[in-house]
């Protein structure tokens, strides 16, 4: 079958605020730091009413979203799945997609409002999010269009779906719609308190569908159960053939039926780290689905990543695939290019 898309992503259409506060906040309401939890949407109105005298961003979001946005901007053909509310920020998220290339044809939610996240990002960069799914926990097995899937050379599947009964459900039977069709099927493991509450979902899912899985070092760490990280890797790479782990300052490491590959990474200040492991697996992707190697398409992912976490934000707009000779030529991220 002739190949529409690059990558079908699926996974939860979110709308972000995001709002730069002190540790000293996140202690003092007793959140964990750098993790992502599910509240009510009475209890994160009510933590941002608290925070009506802080600088605040607002923008169209979601983990597998950020995603297929960064692999467009890399000139990758995407569509993405999620489910959004009939309301306001359902039309702008979809007019959002639309901008920038990204196909998202999926029927909105009947009652539930589009979901929402609030991002606390304190002065390291680390950011820990309140999220309230409303019509993103929505997104069922319906909403997985096996045609597209047989049409596209990657199926993309955010870990985050594992935190709603359908959404689960959805993951799986996106997977199984990709191997049936031989489309490669690749996950991201999304977050250290999804591997922690979801491990067992996610091993079973992994061993049993997932070609190329994406991690952090911190994930990969949860889902090993071991406290280092090339051994992690080592451990991952028993259930999926190919791993990209993303290590902060450091880089990644790339374990491919057996041979690992160190990817560099830049040192660059770091302000918001919203978004970088979503825009890290759009560069890869899209250097995987254009015959790039492993090397090549983390370093298009590491650059994009570094550039990301420079700024506020869990998107760029800039066009990275009019810069792909001097991004593999070391154009430095935080300058223009």
């Amino acid at each position: 079958m002739q190949k529409r898309y690059d990558v079908f992503g699926i996974g939860n259409a979110i709308v972000d605020t995001e709002v730069q506060v002190e540790d000293l906040l996140l202690s003092s309401h007793g959140l964990q730091k750098g993790i992502m939890t599910l509240v009510s949407a009475e209890d994160q109105a009510a933590l941002l009413e608290g925070l009506s005298g802080y600088a605040q961003h607002g923008a169209a979001g979601g983990s597998a979203a950020n995603t297929m946005v960064g692999l467009a901007q890399y000139g990758g053909s995407a569509f993405f799945s999620g489910k959004i509310g009939d309301d306001m920020s359902g039309a702008l998220y979809r007019e959002s997609m639309a901008e920038v290339g990204v196909d998202f044809d999926v029927e909105p939610a009947s009652g539930a409002p589009t979901g929402t996240c609030l991002v606390l990002v304190t002065p390291d960069g680390e950011r820990t999010m309140q999220t309230s799914l409303g019509a993103a926990a929505e997104i069922d097995v319906p909403d997985v269009d096996a045609d597209r899937i047989a049409a596209s050379r990657f199926v993309y599947v955010e870990g985050y779906l594992f935190g709603s009964p359908t959404g689960a459900k959805a993951a799986v039977a996106a997977m199984e719609a990709a191997k049936q069709a031989g489309v490669t099927v690749s996950l991201t493991l999304s977050d250290p308190g999804m591997a922690e509450h979801f491990i067992e979902p996610f091993r079973n899912a992994t061993r049993e569908y997932v070609d190329l899985l994406f991690c952090n070092q911190f994930e990969a760490m949860i889902y090993a159960g071991v406290q280092d990280r090339e051994e992690a890797l080592k451990m991952l790479g028993q259930d999926s053939p190919r791993v990209f782990m993303t290590c902060s300052g450091d880089g990644s490491l790339v374990y491919d039926n057996g041979e690992i590959t160190r990817v560099p990474g830049y040192s660059v200040p770091v302000v918001d780290t919203t978004g970088a492991g979503d825009i890290y697996a759009a560069g890869v992707l899209y250097g995987l689905a254009n015959g790039m190697d492993n090397a090549t398409s983390g370093k298009l992912g590491s650059f994009a990543s570094a550039r990301i976490v420079s700024r506020m934000g869990p998107r760029l707009s800039d066009r990275l695939g009019d810069h792909i000779s001097a991004i593999l030529g070391g154009a430095d991220p935080t300058a223009g290019i």
